[in-house]
């Protein structure tokens, strides 16, 4: 009997106190903070570029509406389309297609993936500073 008591008044004791509804509700609003401080710094860019295990291919002008066509050594085929000043690829021979639905970007950061081409398009930031961002992982 005396168990059962001491194990009811260890439950009590457990038992979430009203402050600590308050504590839960403001860390999970502190915790959104950084990305509504982050998501305000994208700002729409100009340039776009495309890498191919890292390295550049070819550099888009986002004012100017036109088609690109990559097509690598075994045959992989990438149709890249700038329009409206967005980037997006509108066809690919991989089997997954994320490259495809990510539809088109614009904003400085921004990436479009294609992991079996190993095909990256990144729109670049106006910032000279922030011309030689390119990683070589070889």
């Amino acid at each position: 009997m005396k168990t059962t008591q001491n194990i009811s008044k260890n439950i009590l004791k457990l038992q979430m106190k009203p402050l600590d509804f308050v504590l839960i509700i403001t860390l999970m609003l502190a915790s959104f903070t950084p990305f509504l401080f982050f998501s305000n710094n994208q700002k729409p860019s100009n340039i776009a570029q495309l890498r191919i295990n890292g390295k550049i291919i070819k550099n888009f002008d986002l004012t100017e509406n036109q088609n690109y066509t990559y097509k690598d050594t075994d045959g992989d085929i990438n149709k890249i389309v700038v329009r409206d000043g967005k980037i997006g690829i509108i066809y690919a021979t991989c089997a997954d297609q994320i490259c495809v639905r990510k539809g088109f970007v614009d904003k400085s950061g921004q990436t479009i993936i294609c992991l079996p081409h190993q095909l990256v398009i990144e729109v670049m930031s106006d910032n000279k500073k922030n011309k030689e961002r390119v990683v070589d992982y070889e």
